[in-house]
């Protein structure tokens, strides 16, 4: 998601460092404080490695911890200074209940990009209205606060979500293929004047389980930019791979569809799953 257009400030090899020993260094305190928990390789985990992910809340009493990754190539004849975006997307989420998770997130995004040197907090509840149960979908809603931080920073955002997950074929097969659709609102509280008061995403995404230890997955999804008359199509190829019981990697690339859109996309991520933490405090 992105802000104003200003020249970037240039990024130190240091700060780069830092950010990318922030994931393993997450995955070490998760196991200080907590037991582990089976990681799910079914689910869609939103940027691991696609925009678009599933209906399904995290497990009550399990807190998942999450960093990707990413490199986008944006497209020649841009007005900037350089054509390189990195990201570094952080992520925790905690099962509160059965049907009912929290998550925080605090992507930052850096290069020589123009709308780079800034990041976005966000806090988020997800609710599960309904499993998936013979023909009828699972279905969820989610709803939170995104807040810009860093250079240049725009307004914050109140966000809505509807999630639906359906699978195709029988839920209990040995490699079940199953469809994704996400619909997001975006409302600015604070709108810069070259921002968008309301803006939505929209994405359907497919996955199949190959064997018990990766699933692929493959998306084509519609983004309105924060500023006005920009909006981004991208279709995108992920694999999620099972290394523990408790550890998914992930990795993909995307191609954007339109001019707005960037040429390319590569995410690597990883996501560890921890219980018994609610317990221990």
């Amino acid at each position: 998601m992105r802000h104003a257009n200003i020249p970037a400030e240039p990024k130190s090899k240091r700060m780069t460092a830092l950010l990318k020993s922030l994931v393993p260094a997450l995955l070490l305190a998760s196991s200080a404080v907590a037991g582990v928990a089976a990681a799910e390789l079914e689910g869609l985990e939103e940027e691991l490695p696609l925009a678009v992910e599933d209906a399904s809340p995290v497990d009550k009493g399990t807190i998942e911890l999450s960093g990707a990754l990413q490199y986008q190539r944006l497209r020649s004849g841009e007005a900037n200074e350089g054509r390189h975006e990195y990201a570094f997307v952080p992520r925790i989420k905690a099962g509160i209940t059965r049907d009912f998770e929290l998550s925080f997130a605090a992507p930052y995004r850096f290069g020589n990009a123009p709308e780079t040197s800034q990041g976005d907090m966000s806090i988020e509840g997800l609710y599960q209205l309904r499993d998936e149960d013979g023909r009828l979908p699972a279905l969820a809603i989610s709803a939170g606060l995104e807040r810009p931080y860093g250079a240049a920073s725009g307004g914050t955002e109140v966000m809505f979500k509807g999630l639906m997950s359906k699978s195709l074929g029988s839920a209990n097969a040995a490699d079940p293929v199953r469809i994704h659709i996400n619909v997001a609102l975006h409302h600015n509280l604070h709108p810069e004047a070259t921002e968008r008061n309301n803006r939505y995403f929209a994405g359907i995404a497919y996955s199949q389980t190959m064997n018990e230890n990766s699933l692929l997955a493959a998306s084509v999804s519609r983004e309105q930019e924060r500023q006005r008359g920009q909006a981004s199509n991208m279709a995108e190829l992920g694999l999620r791979w099972k290394a523990s019981e408790n550890t998914v990697l992930s990795t993909g690339v995307g191609h954007g569809l339109n001019h707005d859109a960037p040429r390319w996309r590569f995410t690597v991520g990883v996501q560890r799953s921890v219980d018994g933490v609610f317990g221990k405090l």
